[in-house]
């Protein structure tokens, strides 16, 4: 049976399970590591000599970061969320920016106009593949802009809206959006979120993202075949 493992804070929540069943149409056993601190977490040798495959989570994406060996394209997020061990060497990737660089390539999202709501780590990735794809975006955040659920977000585009919300998921959005907006949530099964927007917009859950960086962490772990 496949062993793999995440690494975070708080997930008991996580769905990651159920997206690694799927991909591999079987059983796996799967840990949910949840650390209270970062002085908890086990070396990146005694976890690979345990598991397959090892994926990480916030707040804990900068960890092993110093270890491991990165992709150019991965190496300026700061922020790597699967590990691996592969001919004696420790690597690391980040396949949140693959699913969202494959997502955003859909042709139903093109030429709309781009709000990306926070300034954490998947803020970061958003930002990697929009400037890969040459798109341009207004990044907001609480730190920058104050409470975001009070930005007249009308004036800034009326139509043709795209907002992304990569914020974690204690904040809830109830500000008001054109009627032909798009609501693409990083989170999946925000129960606020999905009620407030859902008849307002079209309310796009985070759960495609979730299969899709499952998706190529099992390629990244060479698991994909096996």
């Amino acid at each position: 049976m496949k062993k793999l493992a995440l690494i975070g804070r708080n997930i008991s929540h996580s769905k990651s399970q159920l997206m690694y069943e799927k991909i591999f149409k079987e059983k796996i056993d799967y840990a949910l590591l949840d650390y209270k601190s970062s002085k908890d977490i086990p070396s990146i040798k005694e976890l690979l000599d345990k598991f397959m495959g090892v994926s990480i989570t916030a707040p804990y994406k900068d960890h092993f970061l110093s270890q491991v060996e990165v992709e150019n394209d991965i190496s300026s997020l700061g922020a790597i969320n699967c590990i691996a061990y592969r001919d004696g060497r420790y690597l690391g990737t980040n396949t949140d920016y693959l699913a969202v660089l494959e997502i955003l390539q859909d042709d139903q999202l093109r030429g709309r106009n781009i709000i990306v709501l926070g300034d954490g780590a998947m803020s970061r990735v958003t930002k990697l593949v929009l400037d890969k794809l040459n798109l341009k975006a207004i990044f907001l955040n609480r730190k920058k802009d104050g409470d975001l659920n009070l930005i007249d977000y009308n004036s800034i585009f009326c139509k043709n809206l795209l907002v992304i919300n990569s914020c974690a998921r204690q904040f809830s959005f109830t500000a008001d959006l054109p009627p032909d907006s798009i609501f693409w949530d990083y989170n999946y099964s925000h129960i606020e979120n999905n009620s407030f927007l859902k008849d307002k917009c079209n309310y796009v859950d985070g759960i495609d993202l979730l299969f899709l960086q499952a998706k190529y962490a099992t390629q990244f772990w060479k698991l994909d075949n096996k």
